[in-house]
């Protein structure tokens, strides 16, 4: 691996001194700070206080050699970073710093020139002096051999090795870097790295920004205004960029102080002021987009599909990416892993993924540009006809009546027959709306579930290439159905679940037995029909919400490859006889991911166990089970057992009981916790050793709990797991002697493994 490195780095520096002869002079050698974009304004910060402490301590102190901004593109980091860089406490702690603009098209050369620059006084390099790359660094070097506090600042950076390469060639120099691309600092090892996500301002952070930006020094503003701009500032969506962006169109309004114009701003997300802010950072944002390769670039795009701000579950992504061949099932975490270390992909939860404001305009835009998808939003939109043509990807965003049927008039007078997907992404309407396809035969994706319909459109059976279909459905699914012979997605969900008597609130014809191509299958609360005697769905692997009357042995067996089952149970008036559907699960021994909810839960304090646990199959990876299950922790066992389980989520009262003990040899694999509203009390592990390969801790809605095992920051781990690994303890409304009980842990750890351990405490109150 070293040798690998040198080779790396001696190719990486020969490079540097090829190119040296066609560098351009365009820069100015005095500024060593450039800006060509808006952001980095170097006028007082507003907000962020918390992290500019934090890290203003860090840097000063010899704890971390490496200090390290990440975050997406506008969200404050250079700024942050020069705010700290001329902080009267780190000037005067530093005897000498740096602070050097890189870019993604830097040159390792013109760094150090700009670094030695700064370093040196009152001595002076001549424009004609000719400095090899090697002469630079021996200079640098003996610089910083005489001065043990040496800060720099590398702003901007897109690969490790740059940063590496300082840290190696000049061992006594303390680096700072701000990035995107969370992923260039992997390689540092964890005790030499302060890695800081810079957060999203908030609500008050966001609105004295806008604020400020707007009328400067000047008088307060009337009430009506102020509750305007706070609206305006809350669609910034926390990110400082778009603030500034925003607030300048606003001073330069002739209606800037307007109760009425503000308000009309606030109320429509889509209003010119957004759209010219967001067109504004288009050039600020578009590095991020072109810094991935070419199968990131088209994963990304079509996340534009989805409407603005909407929280994309992750499940839901992969379904989709994986019909169009976008990305491989198997490498879809790594994919959305990647877009999130890129900073692109937003994960404000646990399940869901979003794109910001500014991003999905530009993710739109781009899309648009390369006729990746076409969006249909409003009438605008849809009479520009010409732009229908040779589209593969209509997305309608409008499923209001009028706008639907608009859609289908410019369908009718444009040749689309390029169309392969049509997706309604549009907010769900609750009233039925027609949709047309006839002209849409080589249709092979069909996104209608923000659709309703009262009866199966028959005219989708008559689509021979369709694979995917999803539909919102009044009724029973039609045993015409196989017609659709490469049909690999069928979802439908009702428009109302009506629970029958006997707990089944729809049915699947008999012919879905036939459908052999089948590989995701979900009808909510729908029953499987008996098979036929020889009946087999080899290649589906995915059913769910399905209901228990389904998980027969009969039916199980006859699904052989199944690896995600979910299960949903819907409780009767009369429902009081244990459900037996996790009986047989034990036959599938290909499944790796199980979900069990109680879609309609009786919340008491006492409740008999109504799915008594069974044995299940050793493959299994993930296990959610939502709803008020009643199991007592002592049957914990049944589950902690299961040698590859990796993931567990208890939601609703799933376990109940005041005390929970977990010894050494339970949970093997397990690396995410994950259990939400619960009366548990007492959390205690028999063994330090306990859950030693768990990187994720969420406790939501604990209200009683007083204990939480303290052996979580154990130092201990540093042995155990990746040197870049991080653990995150989430707690979420839980009880105050929960939290204590957490920050006590903290205070305890070795600077080493507090470095290595992230602590997220929020409250529904900071949100009031």
């Amino acid at each position: 691996m070293k040798d690998a490195y040198n080779h790396e780095l001696s190719d990486f520096l020969s490079e540097e001194e090829d190119d040296d002869d066609d560098d351009d002079d365009d820069d100015d050698d005095d500024d060593v700070i450039h800006l060509s974009r808006p952001g980095g304004d170097e006028s007082e910060m507003v907000g962020l206080s918390d992290q500019f402490i934090h890290t203003r301590n860090s840097l000063t102190t010899k704890l971390f050699k490496v200090t390290a901004f990440f975050g997406m593109a506008g969200i404050g980091k250079t700024s942050l970073a020069k705010k700290i860089f001329r902080d009267p406490l780190v000037s005067t702690h530093f005897t000498k710093r740096a602070f050097v603009t890189v870019g993604p098209n830097y040159k390792l050369k013109r760094v150090l020139l700009r670094i030695l620059k700064q370093v040196m006084g009152d001595m002076v390099i001549t424009e004609g002096q000719e400095l090899s790359l090697d002469r630079l660094r021996e200079m640098i070097y003996q610089i910083s051999k005489k001065n043990d506090k040496f800060l720099v600042v590398l702003d901007d950076v897109w690969d490790e090795k740059l940063w590496s390469y300082l840290v190696d060639s000049f061992p006594r120099i303390k680096v700072f870097v701000t990035t995107r691309v969370k992923e260039i600092m992997d390689s540092c090892p964890f005790y030499d790295l302060a890695l800081i996500n810079i957060r999203f301002l908030d609500k008050k952070e966001s609105w004295d920004l806008l604020r400020k930006k707007v009328f400067g020094n000047e008088s307060k503003c009337s009430y009506e205004l102020e509750e305007a701009g706070k609206k305006i500032a809350e669609r910034c969506e926390g990110l400082p960029l778009t603030i500034v962006t925003v607030a300048d169109i606003l001073s330069r309004s002739d209606d800037k102080k307007t109760a009425k114009y503000w308000n009309k701003i606030a109320a429509n997300v889509r209003h010119s002021v957004f759209m010219d802010a967001y067109d504004q950072m288009h050039k600020v944002l578009y590095p991020s987009y072109e810094y991935l390769n070419q199968e990131l670039k088209a994963c990304f795009l079509y996340m534009g599909v989805f409407p603005q701000t909407y929280e994309i579950p992750s499940s839901k992504l992969k379904e989709m990416w994986v019909v169009e061949g976008l990305c491989p099932g198997n490498e879809f975490d790594f994919t959305l892993r990647h877009l999130r270390l890129c900073s692109i992909v937003l994960d404000r939860k646990t399940t869901t993924c979003c794109l910001s404001s500014p991003v999905w305009h530009m993710c739109n835009k781009e899309a648009t540009k390369i006729k990746f998808f076409r969006g249909l939003d409003i009438l605008d939109d849809i009479f520009a006809k010409e732009d229908l043509k040779s589209q593969r990807r209509l997305c309608v965003r409008n499923n209001v009546l009028f706008g639907i049927e608009d859609i289908y008039d410019s369908m009718a007078s444009v040749e689309i027959s390029t169309v392969r997907s049509l997706l309604c992404t549009g907010p769900y309407h609750q009233y039925p709306v027609p949709i047309c396809l006839e002209y849409l035969r080589l249709l092979r994706i069909l996104d209608a579930l923000n659709v309703r319909f009262y009866e199966f459109p028959m005219e989708v059976v008559n689509i021979a290439q369709l694979v995917y279909l999803a539909l919102t459905l009044d009724e029973n699914i039609p045993p015409s159905i196989v017609k659709l012979w490469n049909l690999q997605y069928l979802i439908v969900h009702p428009h109302l679940s009506i629970v029958e008597p006997d707990g089944i609130s729809s049915y699947l014809p008999m012919e879905i037995w036939d459908m052999k191509f089948l590989n995701h299958l979900q009808v909510v609360g729908g029953k499987l029909p008996i098979p036929r005697e020889n009946s087999l769905l080899e290649n589906l692997s995915t059913l769910l919400d399905v209901s228990p009357q389904s998980c027969t042995e009969y039916n199980l067996t006859r699904i052989p490859n199944l690896k995600k089952l979910g299960i949903r149970i819907e409780l009767g008036p009369n429902d009081t006889e244990p459900l037996t559907c996790f009986d047989h699960i034990s036959h599938l021994t290909k499944l790796e991911t199980l979900e069990c909810v109680i879609a309609n839960p009786r919340i008491t304090s006492e409740v008999g166990v109504l799915v008594p646990l069974s044995i299940f199959p050793s493959s299994l990876e993930k296990l959610t089970l939502t709803g008020n299950f009643g199991y007592p922790w002592e049957e914990m066992s049944k589950i902690s057992s299961l040698p590859n389980l990796r993931e567990l989520i208890l939601q609703c009262y799933a376990f109940r009981g005041t005390k929970w003990r977990v010894e050494q040899h339970e949970f093997p694999k397990l690396r995410v916790l994950s259990i939400e509203e619960t009366d548990l009390v007492q959390w205690t592990f028999g063994h330090r050793q306990c859950l030693k390969n768990l990187d994720t801790l969420s406790m939501k809605h604990c209200y009683r709990l007083q204990e939480i095992p303290h052996e979580l920051g154990r130092d201990y781990r540093e042995t155990h797991i990746k040197k870049e690994s991080r653990r995150k303890i989430e707690l979420v409304d839980c009880n105050p002697v929960a939290l204590a009980c957490v920050n006590k842990l903290v205070k305890a750890l070795s600077r080493v493994a507090s470095s290595r351990l992230v602590i997220d405490i929020h409250s529904s109150w900071d949100d009031v």
